[in-house]
Parts: C-alpha cells; sequence; structure tokens
C-alpha cells in the first residue's frame, strides 16, 4: 500500500465486526473513509480508507493451520472491549 502523499507511513488495522457492511457505513460516514470494499458473503473482509489508515473489517473465523488453537471473533459482550483507537482530528482541541 502506497501513502496517500506518497509520504510518511500508512497504517492498516484489522477490526473484527459483526457485520462488515454496517461497519463500512459508520467509518465513511463519521471519517469519511472511502470504502474499498464491502466484503461479500464468502468470507472476504472489508477495506475502508481513512487519510493515511487502511481498516480491514471482517467477521473473524478460524483457527487456521499456523495457530489451531486460535480463534477470531466478536466479544459476546458488547460491553466490554478488547482494543482502542484514538483518532484525533486536525483544529479539534479535545477527543470526539
Amino acid at each position: 500500500m502506497r501513502c496517500p502523499r506518497g509520504d510518511g507511513f500508512t497504517v492498516t488495522l484489522f477490526i473484527t465486526v459483526a457485520d462488515i457492511d454496517r461497519s463500512a457505513r459508520f467509518y465513511e460516514k463519521v471519517f469519511d473513509g472511502r470504502i474499498l470494499s464491502r466484503g461479500d458473503s464468502k468470507g472476504a473482509s472489508g477495506h475502508i480508507q481513512i487519510a493515511n489508515t487502511w481498516l480491514i473489517v471482517n467477521v473473524g473465523g478460524g483457527p487456521t493451520p499456523d495457530k489451531p488453537t486460535v480463534t477470531l471473533s466478536v466479544l459476546a459482550d458488547p460491553d466490554k472491549i478488547s482494543s482502542f483507537m484514538n483518532i484525533p482530528r486536525c483544529g479539534y482541541s479535545s477527543v470526539l
């Protein structure tokens, strides 16, 4: 992946979600993201570009041959999280 401006670096973040299309629309609306793909019924992930950040959204899966005991899935309790990302907006002095 090339940086949109041709300098600096690009961040890629994989997010496990319950609904790929819903998540893609969220990042499109809230962060003015550009939806590159919405995934498909065969398990392909969705891809969204937000500035120098690429989000890969997928419903999870596994295990895989290299990690036979690991399964990637959405947390059962929607009030619990396993990661977070701070995205400051230029020109704002506080987190939105």
